[in-house]
């Protein structure tokens, strides 16, 4: 039996793993799977050496103040492949960090196939000469992506992107709402404010007045608040009431599709939760907030004018963005009450393109590539 090791500890990340994984099914292949991961690539089978939780941090800051946490998981996972020697690692996500145990597998004479990797098209391009020397084989998620790996001698495959077959186009609001008890009628926005602490720490106090300005506008406004898990709730709580946001809000854990589906309009934090949001139709805007030290970093490198994915598949400002110093809440809300009219169709319009952009190779060439890495 062959040995995997993979590497995915965010809800994104997972739901690629667990593509990856049933692929490799598919393809005929019997895996022993170890890894760092969450608990449903747990669930999947995965043996878990060490809590990853530490990888969700994305501010540069935070990287900082967890570096000695950060040192000890990847001397952990070093020790891991080491002893066990799998024959291939599954990277997923997470480039700073992933590049590292890329290069140390490679060392280790193990395969190493690197799913979703760095942003090479939007800021640091010279990361592909680093990438061609550690990656064996690269699965993309975008099929304009596909060009910059090829030119530079690096084996490629797009990966249809889950969230393809895990979306809804148009879902049924009616029964949505049903399931969430929304018997009152009236507009409904939904609250997506991101899956890590350090997003709800700087963005809940935004969105709180954010809301209550709306409110002013929309004296019937319904709020639905997904939350990505039901641990993240007192967080929030503490953060919403410290914004004084309205008590009549229903959080919604662990069931975003459902809230989406539900909704009218979405106020979004910039990261996957955009292109899912774009993918079942709904009118939004985005916004998001770094650590000042991390934001002024980004700005002097990122080369596209765009940040959320649907804008950037689309090559237009389909969704409005406001990010730093620009999330001004009284602004965000003129924003997404004019969507909640004929603005939000023309927006829904424009999103129905998005799904022919995401399309991946066949089955049957991605499965090739698993059976070559993985076997």
């Amino acid at each position: 039996m062959s040995k995997a090791f993979i590497l995915a500890v965010e809800r994104s990340g997972e739901n690629l793993g667990l593509e990856i994984m049933a692929n490799a099914a598919q393809a005929g292949l019997n895996l022993q799977w170890s890894g760092v991961v969450g608990s449903r690539l747990q669930a999947a089978g995965v043996e878990n050496i060490a809590d990853g939780e530490v990888l969700a941090m994305i501010d540069l800051v935070a990287v900082l103040r967890h570096y000695g946490s950060l040192r000890r998981l990847y001397a952990r996972i070093l020790h891991h492949l080491r002893t066990e020697r799998p024959d291939c690692v599954v990277l997923i996500d997470h480039p700073a960090f992933n590049l590292r145990v890329a290069k140390a597998a490679k060392q280790l004479g193990i395969r190493v196939l690197y799913v979703v990797g760095p942003q090479i098209w939007a800021w640091r391009s010279q990361r592909i000469h680093q990438i061609k020397l550690v990656v064996d084989h690269m699965l993309v998620l975008f099929p304009f992506e596909v060009p910059i790996y090829e030119q530079a001698g690096v084996p490629v495959h797009v990966l249809a992107h889950p969230l393809l077959a895990q979306t809804v186009v148009a879902p049924d609001q009616k029964r949505a709402r049903a399931a969430l008890e929304l018997t009152a009628d009236g507009p409904v926005l939904a609250l997506l404010p991101g899956s890590r602490r350090g997003e709800l720490e700087r963005l809940t106090l935004r969105y709180a007045e954010t809301v209550r300005r709306l409110r002013e506008q929309m004296p019937d406004l319904r709020i639905l608040v997904a939350l990505a898990r039901e641990e993240l709730r007192p967080l929030w709580e503490r953060r919403w009431k410290q914004g004084a946001g309205p008590d009549d809000v229903q959080v919604v854990p662990a069931q975003t599709q459902t809230v989406l589906a539900a909704a009218d309009v979405v106020l979004v934090a910039s990261g996957t939760a955009t292109l899912e949001t774009a993918l079942m139709e709904r009118p939004a805007v985005v916004v998001y907030v770094l650590n000042a030290l991390t934001f002024a970093f980004a700005r002097r490198l990122v080369k596209t004018p765009f940040v959320a994915m649907p804008n950037i598949l689309l090559k237009e400002f389909v969704y409005p963005e406001f990010l730093q110093d620009a999330f001004v809440p009284a602004q965000v809300a003129g924003a997404l009450a004019v969507l909640f009219g004929p603005a939000g169709s023309m927006q829904v319009a424009k999103l129905q393109k998005l799904r022919g952009l995401l399309e991946g190779s066949p089955p049957e060439q991605l499965q090739r590539v698993l059976r070559e890495m993985l076997a």
